[in-house]
């Protein structure tokens, strides 16, 4: 399933907000609408709320049918207020930002008799824009003011549409009291009160790009309502709708399962507590980056950086209620330090209610090997001749630290999603266990996309191609045997196979060559690095422009003439509020130094890693 798969859920009030929106300095316009409706020449705006999963923290960018755009900033609450004086109806609207500390984009329609007047940006109104245009929201949205797009946004079509969509959802919606009148685009809602919001709180909506079709479910139960976009609603007749079922239960459960989560990081509010006092908030079959209870409350209890910390950011993703050990919330969140810098996110970890004492308990990610996957952007410089490159990929970090529990012996695992090859990349176990699995033939674990740098094997893919890669792209994970077939562990998902998202694919080359993209490593650090080889010795190393509200990393490495580790020192670092990280590096003497590298990476926004190396 393609990306775009994200939830409705606590989203904020009325659409009387305001804030300042930005002409894109298009031509003015000199006719009339498709539709016959002329311009706008007194001061006209739409307003509305702006959410999925959560209010978006962003922008919002409205696109007439002359091709014009204005946008402007989501305020509180996701409320946002776009001036369409001058602009010609209809419209298209883009919300894009951050929800529940994860990037979205959604879309929405407005007709003449909308200005001055609500409309909301949701996943649902999304769907009813890619139903009205027979493609998915985002492409309509780009090649809106082409031949025959505008004409498609009649105020018939979109309420046949909406309407449609509404008589899916209405078991779901009459379950929680939701209003029978209810308009999915210009209805307003209170957070936290009203029946819709809670609705929308349990409302999933994914696309499929390939086959055309989007698919809505809820995080309650196993029904789903497959939606052909190419077929209208006036061909519709008694279409399949989401179940009721579990819905009552829903909203009390995932309150439970949050407070879970906020009882076990309140007991680092004042300090480091003993492990001990951290095993009677996790299930005995605990299990996180193949650690199970024991080991992982120790490696809790002794991280200093968790002091103060907090869950935050927590997008729930099911609610499984036929699981017999237990009702299981399946949710990702961020962890982020006193300072609000985010120590990482958690993707897909779950939260059990005990079917014995009732009591909802941590259950770790289930995973029986340790994941990290993300995108990644790298500059090199060389300093034995002063050049520099750059390399933009996909990394998957796969280690096993704990093979007891595979259900199986592991010979490989297939990496799969966008930008990969179609057969997708094949990862060996490493010589020594535990550390990193690398792709066959390449000898590392990061796949290049592009790269500008000499003997470096890369897809050779180009910008167009990578730009193509969507937002929160989909990803799947499946260990083999040495007779090919699927090695399936206790732990694992039903069908074996781990999935993940991406939630935004790398830079492009051209991205990556504008200015103030890398960390930057300070001349006196680099000045240092080059006179520390055999002899050792003690340097400072000090970095700058690095992503403030993320945790950076710094490692320095020297090896020997056959690429041998002779030492490595790597640490976590809390960036500065201006986006600096400062260090003291130590090396002692060894006269085998043939090579040695240092480099810093620092997280951006979207969660991509930008990393900028030396060596020498």
């Amino acid at each position: 399933m393609a990306a775009l798969v994200a939830s409705l859920a606590a989203c904020g009030g009325g659409g009387g907000g305001t804030s300042a929106a930005a002409d894109n300095g298009s031509p003015a316009n000199t006719g009339a609408s498709p539709l016959g409706s002329n311009e706008q020449q007194a001061s006209t705006q739409i307003a509305g709320t702006a959410a999925v999963g959560a209010p978006l923290v962003g922008t919002v960018t409205v696109k007439d049918s002359q091709g014009r755009t204005r946008t402007a900033v989501i305020g509180a609450n996701g409320s946002y207020s776009i001036d369409v004086s001058g602009m010609s109806a209809p419209f298209v609207f883009r919300a894009e930002g951050t929800a529940n500390g994860v990037r979205a984009v959604v879309h929405s329609i407005a007709t003449q008799a909308d200005i001055n007047g609500r409309i909301n940006v949701t996943q649902l109104t999304d769907l009813v824009v890619s139903n009205i245009a027979g493609q998915l929201a985002q492409n309509y949205f780009d090649k809106f003011e082409q031949s025959g797009n505008p004409g498609l946004a009649s105020p018939a079509l979109i309420a046949a549409e909406a309407a449609k969509l509404k008589e899916k959802l209405l078991p779901l919606l009459s379950a929680l009291g939701v209003d029978a009148a209810i308009d999915l685009l210009h209805s307003s809602f209170t957070p936290m009160s009203d029946p819709i919001d809670k609705a929308l709180d349990l409302i999933r909506v994914s696309y499929d790009t390939d086959a055309n079709t989007a698919t809505i479910s809820s995080v309650v139960n196993a029904i789903s309502v497959q939606d052909d976009l190419a077929v209208k609603a006036a061909a519709e007749t008694s279409p399949a709708t989401l179940s009721d079922s579990n819905v009552a239960s829903a909203a009390s459960d995932e309150g439970l399962a949050r407070q879970a989560l906020a009882a076990f990081i309140g007991k680092f509010a004042n300090g480091l507590p003993a492990s001990a006092d951290l095993l009677p908030l996790m299930t005995s079959g605990f299990l996180w980056a193949d650690q199970g209870r024991t080991a992982a409350a120790a490696e809790f209890a002794g991280n200093d950086a968790l002091v103060g910390a907090t869950f935050t950011d927590i997008e729930f993703r099911t609610i499984d209620y036929a699981n017999p050990n237990g009702v299981t919330a399946h949710l990702s969140f961020s962890v982020k330090s006193a300072s609000g810098v985010e120590l990482g996110r958690l993707d897909n970890w779950k939260v059990r209610k005990s079917p014995t004492d009732g009591i909802w308990r941590l259950h770790g990610d289930q995973r029986s090997l340790n994941l990290e996957w993300f995108a990644v952007t790298s500059q090199h410089h060389n300093l034995a001749d002063n050049s520099t490159c750059v390399k933009t990929g996909l990394e998957f970090n796969i280690q096993d630290p704990n093979t007891a529990n595979d259900g199986g012996v592991i010979s490989y695992i297939i990496v799969q999603g966008p930008g990969l090859p179609s057969g997708g990349l094949r990862y060996l176990p490493p010589q020594l266990a535990g550390d990193r699995w690398m792709i066959e033939g390449g000898g590392t674990e990061t796949y290049q996309l592009a790269s500008t740098c000499a003997n470096t094997a890369s897809a050779g893919l180009s910008d167009a191609q990578i730009a193509a890669i969507p937002d929160n792209a989909a990803y799947t994970l499946t260990p083999y045997d040495s007779t090919n077939t699927m090695v399936k562990s206790a732990s694992a998902p039903n069908d074996g196979i781990y999935r993940f998202k991406i939630e935004r694919r790398p830079l492009t080359l051209s991205e990556a060559g504008a200015s103030g993209v890398f960390p930057v490593i300070d001349a006196a650090t680099v000045d240092a690095f080059a006179t520390v080889g055999n002899g050792g010795g003690t340097f400072a190393f000090n970095a700058s422009n690095l992503y403030p509200l993320s945790q950076a990393y710094v490692q320095v490495r020297r090896t020997d003439a056959s690429a041998a580790q002779i030492d490595s020192l790597e640490r976590a670092l809390l960036p500065t509020s201006a986006g600096t990280v400062s260090t003291s590096i130590n090396f002692g003497a060894d006269p085998s130094v043939a090579r040695q590298q240092m480099w810093v990476e620092s997280p951006d926004a979207n969660r991509r890693s930008i990393q900028t190396y030396y060596a020498k």
